[in-house]
């Protein structure tokens, strides 16, 4: 979504929201949103879900969701790009685990060799059942091995990640600052052209 495409219903409460995330380092409620940002509080459900994606994708605000602990349904946060991230969000699961784990998803050959074993006769050898434990010793390893990979490549690319957030951020920056210029620019030469008048 670029921006001449977004309603201009919306540009008002954008930057209300915005100017009330950047002053909250530790992340702010959607739902706190609706009490303290009176623009935000006058859309309808669908405008609000517009905005919030509208700021994830084209704004400096991270939009990220994380689920009480003992809750169900997920609780959308908003924190300012120039404070990344949160690493963890007190009485809540942040973040949220995937569905899939590694172990079912990855290694359905470890979970072929489990069945395996539990429908296999019971008067098996014992050289039978040794080389049956050996295999699923393999299995778990190699998910094992899979999963560290995975964590060590996450590891390497947070703090990359980091870096492309925060200079995205100090852009915005930028380009807000030199909206307000333009547009103090604007007004000094309607006054100029009305006092030519």
């Amino acid at each position: 979504m670029t921006p001449s495409i977004l309603p201009q219903k919306l540009w008002r409460p954008i930057a209300e929201v915005k100017a009330f995330v950047e002053k909250m380092p530790n992340g702010v409620k959607s739902s706190v949103l609706k009490n303290k940002v009176g623009a935000y509080s006058s859309l309808s459900t669908k405008e609000r879900n517009l905005l919030l994606k509208h700021l994830n994708e084209r704004e400096s605000i991270l939009v990220y969701e994380a689920v009480a602990i003992g809750g169900k349904n997920a609780t959308t946060f908003l924190r300012h790009k120039k404070y990344g991230f949160p690493k963890d969000i007190p009485g809540y699961v942040y973040p949220i685990p995937k569905r899939d784990t590694l172990s079912i998803k990855k290694t359905p050959e470890l979970q072929q060799k489990t069945e395996e074993v539990k429908m296999s006769d019971t008067k098996q050898t014992p050289e039978a059942l040794r080389k049956q434990a050996e295999a699923l010793l393999k299995a778990a390893e190699a998910a094992e091995m899979e999963a560290r990979d995975n964590d060590n490549f996450n590891k390497k690319l947070n703090p990359v990640k980091l870096e492309v957030l925060q200079a995205v951020s100090a852009i915005q920056r930028k380009f807000d600052d030199l909206m307000d210029c333009i547009g103090v620019l604007e007004k000094a030469a309607q006054k100029l052209k009305e006092l030519s008048a």
